[in-house]
């Protein structure tokens, strides 16, 4: 299900107990605010690794593309850590700080 809310989506997914509990446990440590953060660090990540072939010029052009697609998705916490640090480094890996 996908429910457009302002700025954001919301996306509702089914996922197994045992990856929630992990997803919990990272919040609950502290390296994420919420499990939104948690599932949106992974979609960058899995966005990243999974490059579809584009026409244009080389990485800057197909960055700004996957940054125009995932935009509309991220925007509920834009404004957070691990989002501004995405947008500076153009897609390198966040690491929290602990």
């Amino acid at each position: 299900m996908v429910i457009q809310m302002g700025a954001s989506v919301k996306i509702t997914a089914r996922i197994p107990p045992a990856l929630a509990a992990e997803i919990d446990r990272m919040v609950q440590a502290g390296y994420y605010s919420n499990r939104s953060e948690v599932i949106k660090e992974a979609l960058r990540d899995f966005v990243m690794r999974n490059k579809l072939p584009s026409k244009e010029s080389k990485d800057e052009a197909y960055l700004k593309a996957i940054q125009r697609m995932v935009e509309p998705i991220l925007a509920e916490d834009w404004e957070s850590d691990a989002d501004e640090y995405w947008s500076d480094v153009k897609g390198v890996r966040y690491e929290p700080k602990m």
